[in-house]
């Protein structure tokens, strides 16, 4: 057979080789440190959030005025997905999210002129609309000690304003109040004056502004009337009025104005002092390592000038996380190594060994280049592609490397001419298995949303080492073995090893295949008995299913939530109670020596959440307040994080007002929480009761934890009803709304920006004046200038309203979630069961309406994409498959291997005591692509047998098949050699990726065996077909006369 010129070109060359190798290493090197490192693959985030405030209105106002009305524009916006909105007490916020890929600059600009063409009330504030960000967690930092506020904010900025400066993207500061410009001014002063606030407000607003006034002098100058006060003293000389004898009168001579904050605010503290939380986080162009460094370093100087008062802790850091799972996950990748260069030299020649176990760190490198140029990173997932690959990149030069010396030794070429030849004749196979393993990969890449970006690192990585491999063992491998000669003769172990496996492949393996051609049809069924009983052994449950399984959680969050008009001491009794048992705990489960919490943080005004855009959401609350507890890494505690869940839910004692509490501990992974069950209707009172009683069902789930609805009452609400005699003083329902906001609320007189914060000029009654519980004796001012009681023009009404009004795609929701212990239940079965406790009874008595969302529904998403994704793969692999063997049915003969995948997967996980995942489903699709590979090669060799025979072509497939049984083993052995390591890894960081690796290592196991037997099986039947399609048509009439 001819050798291709460009490989001839490289063989006689005697640096190009050399050359592009080493120009593959430099590349590859200097892209290696240019790859960011990371945990989690960036992703984006196809979501626009709008903003309203709308300040003294209730959940239920924002709910009917706003968000009603906003929501229909935006739903029919092109390429949104789902819209959903909170509307809490004051302030409405909406999330349209759009499909995968869509184009977010355009769908910015859409949300803009959407909202911009609905009329919203006069009193509600602008629309803020942004565009949803990527933002990366590195760390967080409590600074406590025995400072005031004004100290503190003074500190953290300081800290801020450096760390941003050296690089770090996002800081984000909790536990600081919004700064206040508080006026106040007594109801009898308003009387006295005949004015309002609101009329007040708009003096400040005139005489506090700054105003460009053009340019002059041929535009060489610029005008501006600078008046924006931006303190508190300031005010005192604001001209409020002036009298008809002329006199004035300024703020300072009726009001009581100072610097304050606004409340309720989020206090934060830290072992028992008042403290700062300051949050740094990364953008997509940062490594996460680099900019932990510049924190740590910027820290170790700054503790050294700090004052020893100030306590500085750092926890939920990131990059140490990163760090030890790259570490883990590097160190398996180097056991692997080994093992797979142990394989090599054990069944190839040194020679041929050396060169092919070079090809590995040269196609690494390159494979570094190719991820650059794709914009990847270094995390968790590429490097589990990577060590996926650490087999997968060598069976290309494995099978040209094994033919070379083939041909060399059994056919007598001369080394050069056999590497060349090799190379050739084994070039369409190589290529169509790669081309096929890139067609397996095809449903990973149809994956959408959070998942599918952050799992198709592992095929882009994969795809990477295969271009980079095919351009090692064509164009350098080739050359290197043209080279190197074989001048050493073979040691006694390389000789009495050949000898061995040369007399197991000729005697025995000989013999099995002929005995498994002659009862093909058994060994057929064999392989479906075994395919049928492991699908059995997944129906039955003795290997169950769950969609992802959390690594061990080192942070756990304790918060709750207080019954509405909770005074803020009360909350802050049941937040003290919640830490003393968090001590307890640590005492109880360590046996009073602690160290089990490495640190803790308490947070008045607020619950806590793993994302702290969500944490605090619609503001700052007197009844609410949370712990986030870190604990010491996993790999070095015997507590189980569950474990700690459950005994500090135990120890904690509730106080009087207590509404809820919830304690748990964030899972890893895609989001959305076990189970999420979604009541839709129109009437909040019935969606109350039907979650309480829906809550009551699935407690009785066995194994679920945190179990939650989150619908949740408000503050008792005054409802106002203007009488008769109030409309004919000339009052209006607008009128009274307005004077009661102004006087229960304040009125806002404008927001300026002070440094990098925003402060607010609020007037405001005393808080003496201020009184709910008798808001009928507030006096207004009619539209004649006297001043009434509002007991005397409308009645007042006490109704309990709602904290926050949730819906989705216009529906009015309440969502009841809860965990799953994923050894006791799974999500689907968790459903099932619901169901079958009267969920469907429940909806239909309460004239609702139901659906699930959460990991349910990201689990249904991401099968239903695989199914496009896997039918798209297997016509792509067979068009692949027939162009290469210019056949209609030896693809088949290739492709029947792939089902059989199944059988090593199941039995495997059974085996090692494992759940199945969504990342056991990854690894069959990436077994796929390595079992058509073995198959290609053993087809190709078998054809070649039969095109050089003309004798018996049973025969001929059982020599094809004695003579790939080397390569075959090898190319398999050195994949579950790289592989092996981390399937017996016992950290609890790589538990999550042990089910992947153990589909990959058992099922290539069992799917190497079937091949080397079915594969043959298949093609003598095919021979059995094509010989009795034969004979029909010589028996065939027209066949006979046309022969005749």
């Amino acid at each position: 057979m001819k050798s291709s010129p460009i490989l001839e070109f490289f063989i006689r060359h005697k640096t190009a080789a050399n050359l592009l190798m080493v120009m593959m290493l430099v590349v590859g090197f200097v892209s290696a440190d240019r790859l960011n490192r990371q945990f989690f693959p960036d992703f984006d985030v196809e979501v626009v959030s709008v903003s309203l405030v709308w300040t003294g209105a209730t959940a239920e106002d924002i709910d009917a005025n706003i968000v009603q009305v906003v929501e229909p524009e935006l739903r029919v916006i092109n390429n949104v997905k789902k819209v959903m909105s909170n509307s809490y007490e004051g302030v409405g916020q909406i999330s349209v999210e759009f499909e995968f890929g869509a184009d977010m600059k355009q769908a910015l600009a859409d949300v803009e002129t959407a909202v911009g063409q609905v009329d919203l009330p006069e009193e509600s504030e602008r629309p803020k609309i942004v565009r949803g960000e990527f933002y990366d967690g590195i760390s967080k930092l409590v600074l406590s000690g025995p400072y005031s506020l004004e100290a503190m904010r003074v500190i953290a900025k300081f800290i801020k304003e450096d760390l941003q400066r050296l690089g770090v993207d996002k800081v984000d500061i909790k536990g600081l109040p919004d700064e206040l410009i508080r006026i106040e001014v007594s109801e009898a002063e308003l009387a006295r004056l005949g004015m309002s606030l609101d009329q007040i407000a708009a003096s400040i607003r005139q005489n506090s502004l700054d105003v460009p006034a053009g340019r002059f002098a041929d535009g060489a100058f610029t005008v501006r009337s600078l008046g924006l006060l931006k303190t508190a003293e300031k005010y005192q000389d604001i001209e409020v009025m002036i009298r008809p004898d002329g006199s004035r009168v300024t703020l300072g001579d009726i009001a009581t104005i100072s610097e304050a904050f606004e409340e309720p605010f989020v206090a934060v503290r830290s072992q028992g002092n008042m403290a700062v939380e300051m949050i740094f986080r990364r953008g997509k162009t940062n490594d996460s390592l680099d900019i932990n460094t510049v924190i740590q370093d910027w820290l170790s100087d700054y503790k050294l000038r700090a004052p020893e008062s100030l306590t500085i802790e750092q926890y939920d850091i990131r990059a140490n996380l990163i760090r030890e799972r790259i570490n883990l996950l590097v160190g398996n990748g180097a056991g692997g190594l080994l093992l797979v260069l142990g394989v090599l030299f054990l069944f190839l020649s040194t020679r041929v060994a050396f060169w092919v176990a070079v090809g590995i760190p040269v196609a690494f490198m390159a494979t570094f280049a190719v991820m650059l140029a794709m914009g990847q990173s270094i995390n968790m997932i590429s490097l589990f592609g990577l060590i996926m690959a650490l087999g997968i990149v060598v069976d290309d030069a494995i099978v040209i490397g094994e033919h070379a010396e083939y041909l060399q030794k059994r056919r007598g070429l001369p080394i050069d001419q056999a590497a060349a030849v090799a190379a050739t004749r084994m070039g369409p196979p190589v290529v169509s298995a790669m081309l096929t393993t890139v067609v397996a990969f095809l449903p990973l890449f149809t994956v959408k949303g959070i998942i599918g970006e952050i799992i198709s690192a592992i095929p882009l990585v994969v795809v990477a080492v295969l271009i980079a491999s095919l351009i090692e063992v064509f164009f350098i491998l080739p050359a290197h073995l043209a080279h190197s000669g074989n001048k050493a003769k073979p040691g006694w172990f390389r000789r009495r090893f050949d000898y061995g496996f040369s007399i197991f492949r000729e005697k025995y393996f000989r013999r099995f295949v002929a005995f498994s051609l002659r009862w093909r049809l058994a060994t057929l069924a064999l392989a479906f008995a075994m395919l049928i009983v492991s699908i059995g052994m997944m129906a039955s449950g003795r290997v169950n299913f769950v969609f992802f399984t959390s690594p061990e959680a080192d942070i756990a969050y304790g918060n709750i939530v207080m019954a509405p008009g909770t005074p803020r001491q009360q909350t802050n009794v049941m937040l003290e109670e919640l830490e003393r048992a968090l001590k307890r705990t640590e005492d109880k489960l360590t046996n009073g020596e602690g160290g089990l919490v490495n640190v803790s943080v308490s947070s008045l005004g607020t619950t806590n959440s793993s994302n702290p855009d969500r944490s605090g959401a619609g503001g700052a609350s007197d009844i609410r307040a949370g712990v986030v507890v870190e604990l010491i890494t996993a790999d070095q505690r015997s507590v189980r994080m569950r474990d700690f869940v459950n005994e500090w839910r135990q120890q904690t004692i509730a106080v009087p007002g207590l509404d809820r509490l919830t304690i748990r501990a964030p899972t890893g992974g895609p989001p959305g929480r076990d189970i999420d069950i979604r009541l839709m209707g129109d009437d909040l009172e019935t969606l109350k009761q039907a979650a309480s009683e829906l809550t009551r069902i699935v407690e009785t789930v066995p194994s679920a934890d945190a179990v939650t609805e989150n619908l949740s009452y408000g503050a008792e609400e005054r409802i106002i009803r203007l009488t008769p005699l109030g409309q004919s003083l000339g009052f209006s329902v607008s009128s009274v709304g307005q004077q009661l906001r102004s006087a229960l609320d304040g009125a806002i007189a404008l927001r300026f920006p002070r440094g990098d914060e925003e402060v607010t000029v609020r007037l405001t009654l005393p808080d003496e004046e201020v009184s709910t519980d008798n808001i009928g004796s507030l006096r207004l001012i009619s539209p004649d200038g006297q001043f009434v009681q509002l007991v005397d023009i409308a009645t007042v009404e006490n109704r309990l309203g709602f904290s926050v009004v949730r819906r989705q795609d216009g529906f009015r929701e309440v969502s009841i979630t809860g965990d799953l212990d994923s050894d006791v239940m799974s999500t689907p079965e968790a459903i099932s069961l619901i169901q079958a406790n009267g969920l469907p009874e429940l909806v239909e008595k309460y004239g609702l309406r139901y659906r699930f969302d959460g990991r349910n529904t990201e689990s249904k998403e991401t099968f239903a994409d695989m199914q496009v994704g896997a039918s798209i793969a297997l016509v792509g692999m067979y068009i692949i498959l027939a162009w290469v063997f210019s056949s209609w049915l030896q693809p088949l003969a290739v492709m029947i291997m792939i089902p059989f995948a199944l059988i090593g997967a199941v039995f495997g996980h059974y085996f090692m005591g494992l759940t199945m995942t969504i990342l056991s489903m990854f690894g069959l699709i990436a077994l796929a692509g390595i079992v058509v590979n073995n198959s290609i090669i053993l087809v190709a060799t078998i054809e070649r047998r039969i095109e050089e025979t003309d004798g018996d072509r049973i025969s001929a497939i059982i020599a094809g098949a004695t003579d790939r049984l080397r390569p075959v083993l090898l190319t398999s052995i050195t994949t579950i050699c790289g592989l092996s390591t981390l399937m017996f890894e016992r950290s609890l960081q790589a538990q999550f990726l042990i089910p992947m690796a153990t589909t990959i290592v058992f099922g290539l196991g069992v799917t190497t065996l079937l091949v080397l037997f079915v594969v043959p099986s298949v093609l003598a039947l095919g021979e059995d077909l094509r010989g009795a399609f034969m004979a029909v048509r010589k028996m065939l009439p027209g066949r006979t006369s046309a022969a005749e």
